[in-house]
């Protein structure tokens, strides 16, 4: 039977190898300074393990023994709202650990504060060193790590399968803020989860690099993805790269990628000039060159002299196209043959096309000008398989005759650029039901006694609970992100919550029991 379970520091370790499907372990808040390790333990796909904290009150202590969080051979499991402290040593925050026979699959790792794992540039926010696969990346900040994430093995032999990984902020690392290894032919055949034909989705993200980089033979991108195997299973596998914010690299490129890369409404800012890197690279790595490649509607402006975007040594039985790209920098798009529609200039003269060209991050808006930023209608027929491939970096339904990562002009009321993580997209309707846990999580659904309850709202929120007879029970002010509301006295039966925010209202159906 599945049960919630709330534990402290001092006795969380009983609980974990006893945890089962449908389990929820809350951590309540405090300083822990053993690991979690998490060995064996094995959700399902209706009832996944969840282990989580109060959001930055739960605070995990680097320990020189071990990676902070360790899965070995894991799935259907949930980790939420933790701090992890490396205190510099040289460990890893996030580890599915690369020994002999392991693997990890259906993980979810989210609203996690990662920093001080910058002991060196070996030392990473997030790592799969085994075959991994379905995983969610999500919400997460990483400041200042060796490497951010780190994706699969360094020889390929472990792949890194159908991940998402969305809406993290990822800064001042010292090597990649974000890597995902190369695949080596046959070693999507080991697993059953591997052996199939997928995709990797990599968006809404911010990757941001400053002088804490690494240089010389060290000196990495922010983002780099690695080839599919050549045969097999994988064969067809592509990255799907949209909606993401490339800020900063002053040793390296903001991208560098090989095999099937889909990559749009991205935006890429780079006020450094490092010698001899292009912006965006898209040349062949680890022997697989670049294949089935569509990069549009990306905004780029960089100071990079090497150029903004080149394509080099395609594999020629595959077409490469970059259509309706927005690109000021020099040499600013090189090699395609398929390049159609774009609009480019220098990186000094962004300023007569967009509304704010500045370095200073806080007035940064490269939303169009009136008039400006557009042409003839785009061909857009090759592009629809992909998942927003008819949106805007702001969500927006796109208009094929923009160009760059907006669509429309003169007034952006989209996310603002910035260093942070990108806000959710939400309707902004009146009322609408709450259905994923980026929205909230409410432990447990039955309830007994107590609702804890986790939520991403813009505070303050207004919380109101009410009977199935319309009468109002409970109501309080939400001015954080962790909560208790005790049910002990409350008569069994449904119960509807309110919350009442700048965006709408939001309800959600509770169960006492």
């Amino acid at each position: 039977m599945a049960n919630l379970i709330v534990a402290n520091n001092s006795n969380y370790t009983n609980y974990l190898n006893a945890l089962v499907p449908g389990d929820t372990l809350y951590l309540r808040q405090g300083v822990y300074d053993n690991n979690l390790k998490l060995n064996g333990l094995n959700g399902t796909p209706l009832e996944p393990i969840v282990i989580v904290g109060e959001a930055n009150k739960t605070i995990f202590i680097g320990q020189s023994c071990c990676n902070t969080v360790s899965i070995t051979k894991c799935s259907y499991i949930v980790i939420k709202n933790i701090k992890l402290d490396g205190q510099n040593l040289s460990i890893d925050a996030v580890k599915a650990e690369g020994t002999t026979g392991n693997w990890a699959h259906h993980i979810t790792i989210e609203y996690l504060n990662i920093i001080n794992y910058g002991n060196s540039q070996q030392n990473v926010g997030i790592s799969t060193k085994c075959s991994a696969w379905n995983w969610l990346i999500r919400k997460n900040t990483i400041i200042g790590a060796g490497t951010g994430m780190y994706l699969g093995n360094s020889n390929g032999d472990a792949p890194f399968v159908n991940g998402i990984i969305e809406y993290n902020y990822i800064a001042n690392t010292v090597g990649y803020n974000m890597e995902i290894k190369h695949q080596l032919n046959q070693v999507r055949n080991n697993f059953s989860g591997t052996s199939v034909d997928g995709k990797t989705i990599i968006r809404k993200n911010v990757f941001t690099k400053d002088s804490t980089s690494s240089t010389g033979g060290n000196a990495r991108p922010n983002l780099l993805v690695g080839g599919f195997p050549l045969e097999g299973f994988g064969f067809k596998d592509y990255y799907e790269i949209y909606g993401n914010f490339f800020y900063n690299n002053p040793v390296e490129a903001l991208f560098q990628g090989t095999g099937n890369i889909i990559m749009y409404n991205n935006i890429f800012v780079n006020h450094f000039d490092p010698p001899g890197f292009r912006a965006i690279y898209i040349t062949p790595q680890n022997g697989v060159s670049p294949q089935d490649v569509k990069i549009y509607h990306n905004t780029v402006w960089a100071l990079n002299s090497s150029g903004g975007i080149r394509l080099f040594n395609p594999n020629t039985s595959y077409q490469q196209y970059c259509y309706a790209n927005a690109v000021f920098a020099t040499s600013p798009i090189t090699n395609f043959t398929n390049s159609l529609d774009n609009i480019t200039d220098s990186y000094s003269n962004i300023g007569k096309y967009v509304i704010s060209a500045t370095s200073n991050i806080t007035q940064l808006n490269l939303y169009p000008r009136i008039g400006q930023l557009t042409g003839s209608l785009t061909l857009d027929s090759i592009f629809h398989l992909y998942t927003q491939w008819d949106k805007d970096f702001n969500g927006d339904l796109y208009k094929w005759t923009y160009r760059g990562a907006y669509s429309g002009c003169c007034m952006n009321n989209g996310w603002p650029l910035q260093l942070d993580t990108i806000a959710s997209q939400k309707t902004t309707t009146s009322i609408h039901h709450l259905k994923n846990e980026m929205d909230c999580i409410f432990l447990p659904n039955p309830i007994n006694t107590t609702l804890y309850l986790n939520c991403d709202f813009l505070l303050p929120c207004q919380i109101e609970i009410y009977n199935t007879v319309g009468e109002k029970v409970f109501g309080t002010q939400l001015s954080s992100t962790s909560n208790t509301i005790d049910f002990t006295n409350r008569s069994k039966g449904i119960y509807i919550m309110s919350f009442k925010t700048k965006n709408g209202i939001f309800v959600k159906k509770i169960l006492k029991q």
